[in-house]
């Protein structure tokens, strides 16, 4: 507990002083319009995100960061033909570019680079998001399955590639005021990513509206990858969703849940014929509250609850019976963001984490993780 104290004293809140007086002290405005050739409309905006982060791990210095730094460019040609063009600064690559095709105003066509047809979790852009890491990231910790990364919702859904940027064909439909439906059809082999093989991954989501407030989002995915024998192997993952309310609007409920297999612990198995499957379920509430006066526009506390569960992939032989091994994970995020104007201002978020190995039938082994936490401060600035 001390070691907490320490660490939240000396070297946390001081830099997160420093972040909130940048926060304030940058403009917001909004994204620059202009005409472009043969009478078409150019919108140009960008975001940066500087970050702050320090964990409870010794091995793993508190540091800052520039976390994003993105240029966006919307065109529109006529009523029926528009485009975006996305990068990635700070990683250098290409996020969003595809052309849009609007059939009607209930039908359209995208061709290019997306986001797959998955979580609104994943869906929502980072600057209407105040939590910082969607995947809750923990240093030093062990391993989900097949992943760099922690047991968690986000993590596995990022990390299999199901919530991923891909380029491919993607159809938007809306059916009424309360039914609509996204597909797509992708290469499955992520970011920029050219095929290896003539197959294609498949997503679907379809939304409906049960409530003047609230929402259903249902969603599927057979996607493929190529084994380690050059053969393709079908993937499959399903979730559904429940929504209360919108983004920067009171209350705002979002509850997932998703399971499938985790190809990845698939392809460090001794056999491809080895199959793992992950499960994992997430809670996060807001709740945005204007402030009166000069100061900031508004606060928005939250709170994330997330679990998730990966088997290995191998197998533990004991005599003639086969032992699967599971990795738990339980992630548990509070925190708030300070909006200074518009999308401009300042979150925190303080991610704690457990997991631990099950051997059979619920038996822990002594290998029990954490709870590690790691503390983050962002400062950002939609233009």
């Amino acid at each position: 507990m001390k070691s907490w104290i320490r660490a939240l004293s000396k070297e946390a809140w001081a830099p997160a002083m420093a972040c909130a007086v940048a926060a304030l002290g940058a403009a917001s405005v909004s994204a620059q319009e202009f005409r472009a050739r043969q009478g078409s409309t150019v919108t140009l905006g960008a975001r940066v995100q500087a970050q702050f982060e320090a964990s409870g791990s010794d091995d793993t210095p508190s540091s800052f960061f520039i976390r994003r730094a993105w240029v966006t460019i919307d065109g529109r040609l006529n009523d029926w033909v528009s485009a975006r063009a996305q990068y990635d600064i700070n990683g250098d690559k290409v996020l969003e570019a595809y052309l849009a095709l609007n059939a009607s105003d209930n039908v359209q066509f995208q061709l290019g680079q997306f986001k797959r047809a998955i979580s609104t979790f994943w869906l929502a852009a980072n600057f209407d998001l105040p939590l910082i890491e969607r995947d809750g990231r923990v240093p030093d910790v062990p391993s989900c399955p097949g992943l760099r990364n922690i047991c968690s919702f986000g993590a596995l859904t990022g990390g299999l590639g199901l919530d991923g940027y891909e380029p491919g064909i993607l159809l938007n439909g809306r059916f009424s005021d309360r039914a609509s439906l996204r597909v797509t059809l992708t290469n499955g082999e992520g970011i920029n990513g050219k095929d290896r093989n003539s197959a294609k991954s498949t997503s679907a989501r379809l939304t409906l509206g049960v409530g003047s407030n609230s929402r259903f989002h249902a969603y599927t995915v057979l996607d493929e990858t190529v084994g380690r024998r050059d053969e393709t192997k079908w993937v499959p993952a399903y979730g559904l969703e429940y929504e209360l309310g919108g983004w920067r609007d009171g209350l705002h409920l979002l509850v997932s849940g998703v399971r499938g297999r985790n190809w990845r612990a698939e392809a460090s198995a001794l056999d491809d014929t080895d199959q793992a499957s992950f499960m994992a379920f997430q809670g996060m509430a807001l709740w945005y509250k204007p402030l009166s006066g000069d100061g900031f526009e508004a606060i928005e506390p939250l709170l994330r609850v997330s679990w998730a569960t990966s088997q290995t992939g191998d197998n533990l032989f004991e005599g003639d019976i086969v032992v699967n091994n599971d990795m738990n994970g339980l992630l548990i995020t509070p925190g708030f963001m300070l909006y200074a104007t518009g999308r401009t201002g300042i979150s925190t978020n303080l991610d704690i984490y457990t997991s631990s190995l099950t051997v059979g039938e619920g038996a822990y082994e002594n290998d029990t993780s954490g709870p590690d936490w790691s503390l983050r401060v962002q400062a950002f600035v939609a233009f």
